[in-house]
Order: C-alpha cells, then structure tokens, then sequence
C-alpha cells in the first residue's frame, strides 16, 4: 500500500506548469494562487485517457489539485527539504533525472551514423603493437615505433618484416601483423578511428589502445560483405599425422562430388561431420561477418557466389573443411540498424560516449585546468605510501590550483582529501597511474556536478520535473509519517478502531479445511479414493500413480466461503467428510476436505481482521490529516473562472 500511496503522491506532482501571474485565477490556497493556464496544463495531462469539460470533473479535479497544493505548503513549512535524509533522496532522484538532460542526444546519434558508415566500407588492417606503462613507456614506444615508421616508408624494412620481428602480438605476427577486415565494434574505438582515418595504402602515425601502442598500416577497402549463413562438414585431424591429412582432403573431396550429384549436404554432415557442435543442425555455424573468423575460411566462404554453392577443401588447424553457402543477407538499412547500433553504443562504447559528453560539458561550465599541478603532486607522494598495509600521508605543502571551473578553484589539498575518501587512503600499483586515473575520475565528477547545477539555468523543462520529484519526495514522507507507518504502529489506536467497528469485521459463511483443484480428472479422483479411505491430506496426493499428477493438481489450504465452490450445494459440505467431484464454476473441478463448517457469519477476532483495519484507520488517518491542511491553507475556488471552461 506505502509503494501505492508513494506512486499517487508522484503523479499527483507530474504534470504541473507555472501558469502567469495576471493570468485568470481558478482559485486561491492557502496564499497562493491558481492560473487557469497551469489548471488546464495539469488537468488535461492528468486526464488524457478520458478528458471531460464537464463542471463535475472539473471542481473535483481542482479539490484533488488545491490538496496536492496544501500537502507542498505543509512540507514546506515544515522545512522537510532541509532534513539531510530527505535532501539526499531528492538528491538522488535530481541525478537520475539529470542524466536525460546531460548527455548530448547529438553526440550519440553522430556516433551511431559513423558506426552506420563503417559498416558498409569495411578495412583490412595490420598492425605492429608494443606495451608498457608510464610516462617513460609512452615516450619510449612512441620513438620506437616513429624509427619503424620512418624505415618502413624509407623502404629499408616491410610493415610485414616488422611486424613480425617487433611485434608483441604473436598472434597477428606471424601473419605480418594482419587482423584481415574489421568494421565497426571489433576493435577498441581508439583503434578503429585510425583504421578509418588512415588512407588505404598508409601508414598511421603511433598511437595508444587500452592494449598497448600500434602502428598500423590500411592495405585494403571493401563493401560491406554482410551476413553469410554457411554450413560446414569437418573432417577433424590431429595436425600431425601427414598421411591422414591428405587422407582426409582426398575424402572431402570425394564428399564434395557427392553433394554436387544431388546427395543432401544435411545427409552427409550426419555421415561425415566431426564437429559436434553443428551435427545436428545441418551443419550450420554461426553467421560469418567480416572479421567474425579466420580469414581464409572467411575467403573461402566468399569465393562461393550463390547459395547452394561448396567450397574446394580447406585445412585448418582442425582439420579439413567444406563449406556451403546457406544465404546471404546485405546489410539492412540505416533505418532497420539504428537501434541496434545505439544500443551496442551504449553497452559497449558507454565510455567513449561519456569521454564526448565531458568534452562537451568541459566547454559549458568554463573548466580550465593547470596539468603541471598533477605532475608536481605525483613527484611529491612518496611510491612508499602504496602497497599493502600502506596509507597515503599528509603533504600540506601541496597547495596549487589543479583546475578551474568558473570561479570555483580546485586545489591540491582538495583533491588528495577526495582520493582519502573514496580509497579510504589505501593505494597500490605505480603512483603515476593510480593518480592519472583518480584525477580523471575526480575532475569528471566536478565538471558533470557543475553541468547538473547549471540545468535549472539552461533547461526549464528539468527545473519543473525536479521540482515535481522533490515534493513527491516530500509528501511521500509526511503520508508516511502521519498515516502509512503511524497506523501499523500505533496499537492502541487499531484495536479502538476495531473495537468502534467490531461488528463489519466477520467471516462470511463458509469452511475451513482443504480445497484440491485440477483439470485432472484421474488424479481428483485418486485424491477422493484415498481420502475417503481415511488417508491423510500428505497420503492421498502421494497416492497418485504418476509424478506429472502432482503438477497438475492445486491444494489451498485456509477459510473459504461457500462463494469459492459456487458449483457446490453447501449442504454436501459436512466436516471430516470428503467430498467431490464437482465443477469449480471455470474449467476445472474440485475435491473438499472440510475440518469445520460455519452456516452463519462469525466474527472475526482482532488479528484476523488487523490488515482490514490498518487499511481503514489509515483512510481515517489520511482524512483527519487532510483536514487539517484544509483549515491551516483555506481553499477558495472562483466558480466563474471554473464554469468558463465548461465545454
């Protein structure tokens, strides 16, 4: 009931708008006044579903409205928005609603049609990666990799050669760094930004991933291969044995001339196929798009020009393959990909949308920052303060401004009192990194704390729904207080209450015991069986013959009224006596086990009918308090006005 009331009291506060001060007024509360602008904003998003203009709807609508008035008066006299638990809710709510505000919907739309124009044109790539950390690690690999470039397009050494004598990604080296085609999401964003803005045929400048430092070089351009469904027969080998390799290609290709003479390739998958895993699928795979695998096998599959065509064998590491093209599917319109794409944005690449943003939101708040502070406070911090059972010391000598946002100035001191809070001053790994990292994450966090300051400024529309969450947040917590936990608490005044009502609290002719309902005609009838032959409640439904009976078989066991069988006579029910079966009054039938039988209403003691009457005291409560506010903040609607709108 709290989660209902909690629900009422926000939408009594969704919808509102400040109306004009000389525009008409509907009516005064308390001493504010009601402008038949915002009376109708409010009323007619309240009531879109069934928008009525007669006077009825309209005066009790502006009673519910002058009320929700008066519950925001009451909470702010009460100062309710000062208490620090109430500020912090509404503090809480503020953000989550800031967020639809903050983030730039121009930013994620740009990046979704750059993902949509990557797709189409995909690029093969090769690259030569090193790694390292740190400052030195930057600088050293940032030269290593300049000398490369410098040599490859010199002519003295190919980007393959390299590739394959500096490279620290062995799994690409060998092959002279080749990653065969990527399109968009199948390397980090850094990544594929310079795959896409370096010409085919060039060389990029060094760059940094989140796995390292690349040169990478474009060596091709296609379009789009799309989505190609193929199934394969796996011949597996063991790699070794050079007798049943060629063995097994001799076989593939006696497989193959099988299937081009008519023979179902799904019949042979079954005879031939070792790969367990699309046996009994007709051998399909998962769809083949670009740089989803191998590249030969994403060569050999392409080489085929119309479904229904089989690859000439292909050795892999597993063995020997054949493949049949199944179907090819062309990319889908922009249209058809966008919500998928934004959504793998948002998954996948919340970061780079969150780095964009903060580069928009540095520009709005005016953040201007001194990088030279953060490098004389990580060359002051002692490394002997990391590690375990360390904590970071005081340097009250570190005082300079790290950055500015507006007026506001940022310091050194301030910055190390927030790493202390958020690592409790426990801090491992290399110093440089540690604080490159928390001054990202404290820096972002005033910038975006100053942007969502900002918003009541620039933004209206959010200035009014934060408004409407906090008085939700408000009288939620009075309804609360003065009704909701005070009724569940208050003892005294439910058992008065019950005592004043004692005689509407009663159990309706009925009985008590157990009910068995089923579609199942057999397995009632089993249940009846061994009841009647003195079987407990336990013995009976573990009489039946089969396990799924039990399934199919509901027991309720409590008070029911004579109404919960309304196919049954209610003279049939007698205590102690089973009795069925007999329809259930929908589609099923029943069995009763009665233990007692009531043919007249009973009463019901206090703790039977404590949850009617804490639902009926509350409503009491709700209506005394209401009255209250009704008296302290006077109501006075201008009939005229109201009568205006009658349509």
């Amino acid at each position: 009931m709290m989660q209902t009331k909690y629900l009422l009291a926000l939408s009594l506060s969704l919808g509102l708008s400040i109306g004009s001060g000389s525009a008409q007024t509907v009516f005064t509360v308390g001493k504010e006044a009601v402008s038949k602008a915002e009376f109708l904003s409010w009323y007619q998003k309240n009531n879109s579903q069934d928008l009525k203009y007669d006077k009825t709807s309209l005066e009790n609508f502006a009673n519910l409205y002058a009320l929700y008035k008066m519950k925001v008066m009451e909470a702010d006299a009460l100062q309710l928005d000062t208490i620090p638990e109430m500020r912090s809710d509404i503090d809480m709510y503020r953000a989550q609603l800031a967020k639809n505000y903050i983030a730039d919907k121009s930013i994620l739309d740009k990046l979704v049609k750059e993902a949509y124009e990557r797709k189409k044109l995909e690029r093969k790539v090769a690259h030569i990666m090193l790694n390292g950390y740190g400052d030195a690690a930057d600088e050293a690999n940032h030269k290593k990799l300049d000398s490369l470039a410098t040599a490859i397009n010199s002519g003295k050494i190919t980007f393959e050669a390299a590739a394959k004598q500096y490279s620290v990604d062995k799994g690409t080296a060998v092959h002279g760094g080749s990653l065969g085609y990527i399109n968009a999401f199948q390397t980090p964003y850094d990544f594929e930004n310079v795959a896409y803005t370096t010409a085919v045929g060039s060389i990029s400048k060094p760059f940094k991933s989140p796995y390292g430092y690349h040169l990478l070089k474009v060596i091709a351009e296609r379009p789009s291969i799309g989505t190609l469904e193929v199934a394969q027969i796996l011949l597996a080998t063991d790699g070794k044995d050079n007798d049943e390799l060629l063995q097994k290609i001799e076989l593939a290709k006696k497989i193959r001339q099988e299937a081009q003479s008519g023979t179902a390739f799904e019949s042979l998958v079954q005879q031939y196929s070792d790969d367990e895993f699309s046996k009994d699928k007709g051998g399909l795979i998962a769809p083949i798009t670009s740089g989803s695998t191998d590249e030969l096998v994403e060569q050999t599959v392409l080489s085929l020009k119309k479904p229904g065509d089989i690859s000439e064998p292909l050795v892999t590491n597993f063995g020997v393959h054949l493949f049949k093209l199944v179907a090819k599917k062309d990319l889908e319109s922009f249209e058809v990909q966008k919500p998928a794409l934004q959504a793998k944005l948002e998954q996948s690449r919340a970061e780079v949308l969150k780095a964009q943003n903060i580069a928009v939101a540095r520009k709005e708040v005016g953040f201007k920052e001194h990088s030279a502070a953060l490098g004389q406070l990580i060359e002051t911090v002692d490394q002997g303060d990391f590690g375990k059972d360390k904590k970071l010391g005081d340097y009250p000598q570190l005082k300079a401004v790290m950055f500015e946002i507006g007026a506001q100035k940022y310091n050194q001191q301030d910055f190390l009192s927030y790493v202390k809070t958020l690592t409790q001053g426990r801090l491992n790994g290399r110093k440089e990194d540690a604080f490159r990292e928390l001054y990202r994450i404290y820096s972002e966090k005033q910038i975006l704390d100053a942007q969502m300051k900002n918003l009541e400024k620039t933004s209206p529309e959010f200035k009014k729904l934060a408004g409407e969450y906090r008085n939700g947040v408000l009288i939620f917590d009075m309804m609360d207080k003065n009704i909701w936990s005070k009724a569940n608490k208050d003892t005294l005044g439910l058992r008065t209450y019950y005592e004043k009502n004692a005689n509407k609290y009663t159990w309706n002719p009925g009985f008590t015991g157990v009910v068995f309902q089923s579609k199942n005609h057999e397995a009632l009838q089993q249940i009846l069986a061994a009841l009647q032959a003195g079987a407990s409640v336990e013995d009976a439904l573990a009489k039946m013959q089969t396990p799924s009976n039990a399934e199919k078989v509901y027991q309720q066991t409590g008070r029911f009224d004579f109404e919960h069988v309304p196919k049954v006579d209610k003279k049939l029910i007698v205590a102690q006596k089973p009795l069925g079966i007999y329809p259930d009054g929908k589609d099923g039938e029943v069995v009763i086990l009665a233990d007692e039988v009531y043919n007249a209403p009973v009463k019901k003691t206090f703790a039977e009918a404590r949850d009617q009457v804490v639902d009926e005291y509350q409503k009491e409560l709700e209506k005394q308090w209401e009255a209250k506010l009704k008296q302290k903040y006077p109501l006075k609607i201008n009939t005229s006005v109201l009568t205006s709108m009658v349509k």
